[in-house]
């Protein structure tokens, strides 16, 4: 492969990335709204599998464009592609299947949560215990999660380097500090 195709292939695969986001939908849900395989998505998303001109005139179909301005990339891809019917009684006929939306991907997954909501958020700007976290993220997002999760899910995206973790002597409920050492976690 060239680089100027490789580079066109890039944007290809990017376009169809912002058409899935448009759409609010994941690699599962867009597969099966235009009638694909998932792996197929994947190949293309992942550059090895061309984006072919059948493709284009498939997703063109389903939402009523025409498929060559799919791969026109002077063409903006509008907003209005949400707002087909096609795609309305998709989202209707497949509301119970949540992993086909990636509106709730961060209700299902705690990472996911950690990684693309409470890091953005400027309660850890600062170095934060479990259990501040853990009441923050109740109040603020009335989300419930066990230590064991959290705790866990928090070690992740250490380890991952969303966040930075360090030892400091435990915080007891009167204010004090006792000699145990617990992790504490902010972002930088």
């Amino acid at each position: 492969m060239t680089d100027q195709s490789k580079t066109y292939s890039e944007s290809l695969a990017e376009r169809l990335r912002e058409i899935m986001n448009i759409l609010g939908l994941t690699v599962s849900g867009f597969a099966e709204f235009i009638g694909r395989d998932s792996s197929h998505i994947y190949g293309i998303l992942n550059l090895n599998r061309p984006f072919s001109h059948a493709l284009a005139e498939d997703i063109g179909k389903k939402l009523n464009v025409n498929g060559s301005k799919i791969f026109n990339l002077n063409v903006p891809v509008s907003q209005s592609i949400a707002k087909t019917e096609s795609f309305h009684e998709f989202k209707k006929d497949k509301r119970n299947n949540p992993e086909y939306f990636s509106s709730t991907l961060t209700d299902r997954s705690i990472d996911l949560f950690i990684s693309r909501i409470l890091i953005k958020s400027p309660f850890l700007k600062e170095p934060r215990y479990l259990n501040e976290i853990e009441l923050f993220v109740c109040t603020e997002y009335k989300k419930t999660f066990t230590n064991d999760q959290l705790s866990k899910a928090l070690r992740y995206s250490v380890k991952k380097g969303v966040l930075v973790s360090e030892k400091r002597p435990i915080r007891l409920t009167n204010g004090n500090f006792g000699k145990r050492q617990v992790d504490v976690y902010w972002t930088e």
